[in-house]
């Protein structure tokens, strides 16, 4: 573990002796907006959700397995909204594309039989200054002119595709965007924003997708090591909340996109990383 200090959040909680059925409720609210809203700007949600969970002093993480698959719905449904044209256009009469976005999840394959060494590598909350700081890094070079590889056109869209499925699998670590890894390295390819944002969340359905279904089998697995009991109300409130927020995020992005404010998230990610990495020790 990192060397820090105590949750205050979590002291503040008990101090004023909320009932426990607000505080949970409050919990998947804010939970809520937080995947919800940094699931698809480029500022990595599993890292602002792992941030959140240490302040609040969340314990056994890992037995919150049923809330991160609603949430994750939550958000799944925001992007059927708000792309709807794209993902029916796709699917019936754009078969390049759809092997794109094929080709682009290859790389996340052999991660499922890598995840869990992974997770108990980089769970300490140490790691994620650095992978913020990658996160800025991906997210400046996406502003510079793009660049030439030496491909065959025939071959371009194809080794783009992988390319840009090898930045996602990068995002399996906290810190590191989702978003911010496919968009980048898009732009850094020579896509234009047009056709880099619907791509990169194009490519997160089967993203989102499988990591529900993981969560779902290890849920069925394992129900009593995985599940903590919450009301429907709080799952609710979670589906809700991530869904609300997640469709506004995704439309406040390609606004951000069109004004040419891609930049800010690079800075937030830079001054947040050096935060965390200044703050933030190993054992």
């Amino acid at each position: 573990m990192s060397r820090v200090r105590a949750p205050l959040v979590a002291q503040f909680l008990y101090f004023v002796k909320l009932p426990v059925f607000f505080m949970n409720n409050w919990e998947a609210v804010l939970l809520g907006l937080i995947q919800g809203f940094t699931e698809f700007l480029p500022v990595s949600s599993s890292g602002h959700l792992e941030i959140a969970q240490f302040l609040l002093g969340f314990k056994e993480l890992d037995r919150y397995v049923m809330f991160n698959l609603i949430c994750h719905l939550g958000t799944l449904t925001a992007i059927f909204l708000v792309f709807y044209p794209q993902i029916k256009t796709t699917l019936t009469s754009s078969p390049k594309r759809f092997f794109q976005i094929f080709l682009a999840t290859l790389p996340l394959i052999p991660l499922i039989f890598i995840l869990k060494p992974l997770k108990s590598i980089i769970s300490q909350p140490a790691y994620l200054g650095p992978f913020f700081l990658i996160s800025s890094l991906l997210l400046f070079l996406s502003l510079r002119p793009p660049i030439n590889l030496p491909i065959p056109k025939k071959m371009k869209p194809w080794a783009d595709s992988l390319l840009i499925g090898l930045f996602q699998a990068a995002a399996i670590f906290p810190g590191i965007s989702r978003s911010g890894a496919t968009i980048s390295a898009a732009k850094i390819l020579g896509w234009s924003s047009v056709e880099a944002i619907p791509f990169s969340f194009l490519l997160a359905i089967p993203a989102i997708l499988g990591a529900s279904i993981l969560e779902g089998v290890q849920l069925l697995r394992n129900p009593e090591e995985t599940l903590i009991t919450m009301s429907w109300i709080t799952y609710s409130l979670a589906f809700l909340t991530s869904l609300i927020t997640g469709y506004f995020a995704l439309n406040f992005l390609i606004r951000c996109f069109k004004n040419e404010r891609w930049i800010f998230f690079a800075w937030y990610c830079f001054g947040l990383g050096t935060i965390l990495t200044l703050t933030l020790t190993f054992d």
